[in-house]
């Protein structure tokens, strides 16, 4: 294979929201030029996340508006005033204003052309990355980088749940995930019968957007209680201290800190403003609720036919899980670093990383030179990790330790 930027000094293999916001931290803080820094990602900057927003309806974030990929706190607040467009900071019982989807993207795009990110991205996909000591090694289908530090702020990838009884389809054709990349809600008939799994925020945002078409029939299958949480876990998380402490005092990557973070998130709930929306669409008559699992699936002629356990029968033109992801360290290249190198993992193959930079430690105890941001980071920062300010925190810590390695080595070369 071909070589390409045998010198790059940083590359970031993933370009959703922690990509970008690296990327930006490290250019604003002066540490290296663009020359020195690739971003590798195959869906283009911030396309894939975006691309999720759409799949499930999401309109407005539920995280204000200083959690960003900018640096300065209030850089989306600014933009918005300066622009006119103050109406899209939407009113929230606790903290600040939380923006709209739209003026989130047109802010983070701002921000990606003002650093000219795009004269960085390489459009290729990450198949394999080697840890080799003075430096690491990445696969892409375009080619090997090597580089000198490696950050890996990748998601869960497609690594997603389905109920048991859509694995057990023959067929798959009406039936599909909300996070399958080829899933499309505009691709939905006007006057399809639609119906969607899950209770969450996700199902919900899903259900209530596709109900907004008069002639469509929408039936939400969600078994358990509706849960209502205004942030997806305690606002204490969001600081970074005192509470991190009691998830850093057990050993790294072990099942305790995975079960305190599991505890600690409120997943399958949805905040106040999206339960509103649910309750005006089932008074309304716009969606159907369901409270019976679903036993069976069968598809039949491009429908597929529900079987509930309570003995109710639905034919529908299309079926969406909304249940979930999946485990966040069982994605492709999770699974290659745990097969092919000698770094560290631990309770489900969660990575052992060093809880004050995020590098993944060696087998030999000492840290590589790959540091992991994201949801795999969570065993470190807590609840929040896969979420903005998760990436926030992560920039913080990432910046905070390459000044130290980079201001050693510039000590060196002038010995």
């Amino acid at each position: 294979m071909t070589e390409m930027n045998p010198d790059a000094l940083v590359t970031i293999v993933g370009g959703g929201v922690h990509g970008v916001h690296l990327a930006v931290r490290l250019l604003q803080a002066d540490l290296i030029a663009p020359s020195e820094l690739r971003i590798v990602d195959p869906s283009g900057l911030l396309k894939s996340f975006r691309q999720k927003c759409r799949q499930c309806g999401m309109v407005e974030f539920r995280s204000p508006f200083v959690h960003h990929v900018a640096t300065d706190p209030f850089s989306l607040r600014d933009f918005a005033r300066a622009r006119g467009r103050e109406d899209e900071l939407r009113s929230t019982t606790v903290g600040a204003e939380r923006p709209t989807a739209s003026l989130f993207f047109d802010h983070a795009e701002w921000v990606c052309d003002r650093h000219n990110l795009e004269s960085i991205h390489i459009d290729a996909r990450a198949t394999a990355i080697r840890d080799n000591r003075g430096a690491v090694e990445i696969e892409t289908t375009q080619g090997r980088i090597s580089t000198r530090w490696c950050l890996l702020a990748i998601g869960h990838g497609r690594s997603f749940t389905d109920p048991e009884w859509a694995t057990e389809l023959v067929s798959t054709q009406p039936v599909t995930h909300v996070w399958d990349p080829t899933f499309d809600p505009d691709s939905i008939g006007e006057t399809s019968s639609v119906g969607i799994v899950g209770g969450g925020i996700t199902a919900t945002q899903l259900a209530t957007t596709l109900a907004q078409m008069p002639g469509r029939d929408v039936v939400l299958f969600a078994r358990s209680p509706f849960r209502v949480e205004t942030l997806e876990a305690s606002t204490d998380w969001m600081h970074f201290s005192g509470v991190t402490e009691k998830l850093h005092a057990h050993p790294p990557a072990s099942r305790a800190r995975e079960e305190l973070v599991a505890e600690a998130r409120n997943d399958g709930a949805m905040p106040p403003y999206v339960f509103r929306r649910l309750r005006r669409s089932l008074e309304q008559g716009q969606i159907k609720l369901e409270r019976s699992e679903i036993a069976v699936a069968t598809e039949a002629g491009g429908t597929v036919v529900i079987t509930c356990r309570d003995g109710s029968a639905y034919c529908l033109d299309k079926l969406v899980c909304a249940t979930g992801f999946g485990s966040p360290y069982d994605g492709e290249l999770f699974r290659h670093l745990r097969r092919d190198s000698g770094l560290q993992t631990g309770y489900h193959g969660a990575p052992v990383l060093d809880d004050d930079t995020l590098r993944w430690m060696r087998q030999d105890g000492t840290p590589s030179q790959i540091v992991v941001s994201g949801v795999a980071a969570q065993q470190v920062l807590g609840p929040f990790a896969r979420n903005v300010i998760g990436a926030r925190r992560a920039g913080e810590l990432v910046v905070g330790f390459l000044e130290s390695e980079f201001d050693v080595e510039k000590r060196g070369a002038r010995l």
